[in-house]
């Protein structure tokens, strides 16, 4: 659809009817001169509508009625977290013709009844026949005959009667036709449309996928220059980065989540998608729309299709909020092998570890992976790719940086920790048309 225009070109409706089945997303502007308002869409679904008289459906009611003005579409604009819509687009439309048609409808009946229509009155149920002749019968609508029905004849004086042959005996009347019942149409009912399955193609994906491997991606191992741990660690929770904010605390309750992942999937989003509610958190890490990895901590952090089960029956739950944020596609595979990649080193205490001197050795091993350091209140992240710094941030100053310094403040508190992840690069991808199929 056209990102402006004027409402001559078709109104309101005609707009309205275009983003529900283009299934648009943004946030669309009307000005009607003194008079203006926002509507907000997700995926078509008109959820808030916001203007000077206030909020909700009576702010689209009345914008149906303006006849001209200018609207502009915003496909990007950040959007609400409000939710003050509940009609579908016909019923708005409905109620809108509902309650400007009367006035126009009785305009158009007055302008449109003859002028030569006389006036009904109760004299013109009669005309007195002219002198000399018969009084008019009027035809009844079904000729049915009865006995206290007089003819003609039988008005007649007595006199005129006696000279008259003897009338032959009537035949019996015929009963009178059963009624017919009016017949009503049926109105046409329009089916419902199929469901819409969900089987995007795959595409190519910027990171080589592998099968996942038959050890515990938990288990650390050991590379050139160092020894590893040698205990199974458990999934863990760490922060992400800030990006481009393309939707932001919307309620989970009213998206689509196989539709959400559809759209994302054919706009090739890289970032993520993040779902947090009471208690619980999780993400969905995307690779030009691809879902490279999935965390989910509702009590236990779990990885991988079991997390994407978990978000998506949250999803269908309709609790929590969800953003969804963009970034650039090495610093989404640094965070994907941020959650994968075993442990080269573990458990380091910060008060013995020289930061700048483990960067230097992991940048000539040409280590892709990352460096966590954590204190009791913070955490702080260093994201590598072939040793070189992708960007830090930690988990108050999420906005990626390329200095150290702020996770360098976290590793001089003597209570801090560090931990080196890093791989091969392999990332196991989900399965996302099989995760939405099978039961959760």
């Amino acid at each position: 659809m056209q990102t402006q225009g004027s409402l001559r070109d078709g109104g309101l409706a005609t707009l309205l009817q275009a983003m529900q089945a283009e299934r648009a997303t943004g946030t669309l502007t009307i000005d009607n001169g003194g008079d203006s308002c926002s509507l907000y869409f997700l995926f078509g679904h008109l959820f808030h509508a916001s203007g000077p008289s206030g909020q909700g459906e009576e702010v689209v009611i009345d914008a149906l009625g303006w006849d001209d003005g200018s609207y502009q579409f915003d496909p990007r604009a950040k959007l609400p977290a409000e939710e003050t819509i509940k009609a579908s687009p016909a019923e708005l439309i409905a109620a809108a013709e509902s309650r400007h048609a009367p006035a126009a409808s009785a305009a158009t009946a007055a302008s449109s009844w003859p002028d030569a229509a006389p006036a009904y009155s109760s004299s013109d149920a009669y005309t007195a026949p002219a002198a000399g002749l018969p009084a008019p019968i009027e035809e009844p609508a079904y000729a049915i005959s009865t006995p206290a029905t007089e003819s003609a004849a039988d008005t007649e004086a007595p006199a005129a009667a006696a000279h008259l042959p003897e009338p032959e005996p009537e035949p019996e009347p015929e009963p009178a036709p059963a009624p017919v019942a009016e017949f009503q149409p049926v109105p046409a009912v329009t089916p419902a449309p199929e469901p819409v399955s969900y089987a995007p193609a795959q595409p190519a994906p910027t990171t080589p996928i592998a099968p996942a491997p038959a050890a515990s991606s938990d288990r650390p191992v050991g590379t050139s220059g160092g020894a590893a741990s040698s205990t199974v660690q458990p999934v863990r929770v760490y922060p992400l980065p800030s990006g481009r904010a393309h939707y932001e605390g919307l309620k989970s309750a009213f998206v689509d989540f196989p539709r959400l992942l559809r759209t994302l999937r054919s706009d090739r989003h890289t970032g993520y998608v993040n779902l947090s509610g009471t208690g619980y958190s999780g993400v969905i890490l995307l690779n030009d729309g691809q879902a490279l990895q999935a965390l989910c901590s509702n009590g236990t952090a779990v990885q991988g299709e079991s997390a994407f089960l978990q978000i998506r029956r949250h999803m269908d739950a309709g609790d929590g909020v969800i953003d969804v944020i963009e970034l650039d596609g090495e610093t989404v595979t640094a965070l994907a092998q941020l959650f994968t990649s075993p442990y080269l080193y573990s458990g380091l205490l910060g008060r013995f570890v020289n930061l700048d001197a483990l960067l230097e050795y992991l940048s000539e091993e040409h280590v892709s992976g990352s460096v966590v350091v954590q204190t009791p209140n913070e955490a702080g992240i260093i994201l590598l790719r072939d040793g070189d710094i992708l960007g830090t941030y930690t988990e108050t100053q999420r906005s990626l940086d390329k200095a150290t310094t702020a996770v360098a403040t976290l590793a001089k508190d003597r209570q801090s920790s560090i931990e080196v992840k890093g791989g091969d690069g392999t990332i196991a991808a989900i399965d996302v048309d099989a995760a939405l199929n099978r039961a959760y």
